[in-house]
């Protein structure tokens, strides 16, 4: 898991009847979590776009029968008068727009 407050893979494992395992690793950061997954620590759920190139070489594989998990996701920001800011969330939201896919009805 990322950290204290990531409960995607209890989720998942979850709607498979499965419990908690004894033995859970923290690894809080994207790229390492990424690494700790790619060098076989454990399993977990990684973004599509950091994916394909390990899907790809064959170095990560999707587990039989796993489904997209869809978050979403908030931009947070200060409520200043700032110029900056509003230049950066305008960007941000672009971004996202271009970027992101639309969650799916019902979700």
């Amino acid at each position: 898991m990322f950290n204290e407050k990531d409960h995607l893979q209890d989720d998942v494992l979850a709607a498979h009847g499965i419990g908690r395992p004894p033995v859970v690793h923290r690894v809080p950061t994207t790229a390492g979590f990424h690494e700790a997954v790619r060098r076989g620590l454990g399993w977990g759920l990684i973004p599509d776009e950091h994916l394909e190139s390990d899907l790809a070489s064959g170095a990560l594989r999707r587990l039989p029968g796993a489904r997209p998990v869809e978050v979403p996701l908030h931009w947070q920001r200060w409520k200043l008068d700032s110029p900056a800011l509003v230049r950066l969330t305008e960007h941000v939201r672009r971004v996202a727009v271009a970027s992101l896919r639309r969650p799916r009805s019902g979700t």
